[in-house]
């Protein structure tokens, strides 16, 4: 199918940043935004900085489906803490055949969904504890993506991705039919595109890395260089990702060795930061509390994760992101 339609829901760092260069190659952009973001798109674009290249974007924006109506491709970029609603309008957005990506962070719903042996079916009560996004999403429609690039959206509207440039495409089922075309259009505007037949193992390490850096960021207010130079933190980040991985091989999944060695050069502020920072719900729920939740269990101890996660649910307290 021609995909020359393209919705962006969640126009955010990583959203803005695949608009931006979607439309960079010509195709029909359009973004589902709240009113204030939506307003400020229509009026002067995507403003990004990409790896140093500066590109505008013109893009349709509207807080309202109905305004963009039917869309050959839409490419969900939000918080978990917002899928609920936006499970709910994306009929809207979908013709039949209409795939949509879901670029997010940390563990999907469906996680366990046609997997993980005895966890065959088990609903992840840190992301979908009603089971309203397996009755709103058809699992046939979903395509993952996992990102591996970062980028921070301005109080000003403009957009900084300055790291990296990856993103692996693939599906519940594993199967990979259909996939190429949508990463054909990725690799056109850029991106590192990639289809994997096993987008778990693709999921657990990126959410790995996450859990591993993510808390700490929050809670130093660094970034990934920063925390990687201090020596006791740098053990203790490298700790966690060994908890993770074996969680990960429990399940039937080896991402292999995972060390912060690789990102010694990655001056990140990662997500949780920039959520702290603006005053946004810290995204605890995808990344820390359902690694923690899925490794209970797999029945394998995660101590290190688990402080992690205890020092961030305060910091969120504290500062009035987390309820008491």
């Amino acid at each position: 199918m021609s995909m020359q339609k393209v919705c962006i829901v969640g126009p955010g760092g990583i959203g803005g940043t695949i608009a931006a260069r979607l439309a960079e190659t010509g195709l029909d952009v359009s973004a589902l935004a709240r009113p204030a973001r939506a307003k400020l798109l229509n009026d002067g674009g995507i403003r990004l900085n990409s790896l140093g290249r500066e590109i505008h974007a013109p893009v349709r924006a509207a807080s309202d489906p109905a305004d963009l109506g039917p869309q050959d491709l839409v490419i969900v970029a939000t918080k978990n803490n917002q899928l609920v609603d936006i499970a709910r309008q994306l009929p809207t957005l979908c013709r039949a055949d209409t795939p949509v990506i879901f670029a997010m962070n940390g563990a999907p719903w469906w996680f366990f969904d046609g997997f993980g042996g005895a966890l065959q079916g088990t609903r992840l009560q840190a992301l979908d504890p009603d089971g309203a996004l397996a009755k709103e999403i058809p699992l046939s429609r979903v395509i993952w993506g996992v990102v591996y690039f970062s980028a921070t959206a301005n109080a000003d509207g403009t957009i900084l991705h300055n790291n990296a440039n990856g993103i692996t495409f693939g599906r519940p089922s594993d199967d990979t039919d259909g996939l190429e075309p949508i990463a054909e259009i990725f690799s056109r505007a850029g991106f590192d595109a990639k289809v994997t037949d096993n987008i778990r193992k693709e999921i657990w390490t990126k959410l790995a890395v996450n859990v591993a850096v993510n808390p700490p960021g929050a809670l130093t207010l660094g970034t990934i260089t920063q925390m990687w130079h201090e020596p006791l933190l740098r053990e203790t980040m490298n700790t966690v990702l060994g908890e993770m991985r074996a969680v990960g091989q429990a399940l039937g999944i080896d991402p292999g060795p995972l060390s912060v060695d690789k990102w010694q050069n990655a001056p990140v502020r990662v997500s949780l930061l920039q959520d702290l920072e603006a005053g946004r719900p810290l995204e605890l729920a995808s990344v820390v509390e359902a690694a923690v939740e899925i490794a209970e269990r797999a029945g394998v101890p995660v101590p290190h994760t688990k402080a992690f996660l205890g020092l961030t649910r305060l910091r969120g307290r504290i500062a009035g992101l987390l309820p008491a």
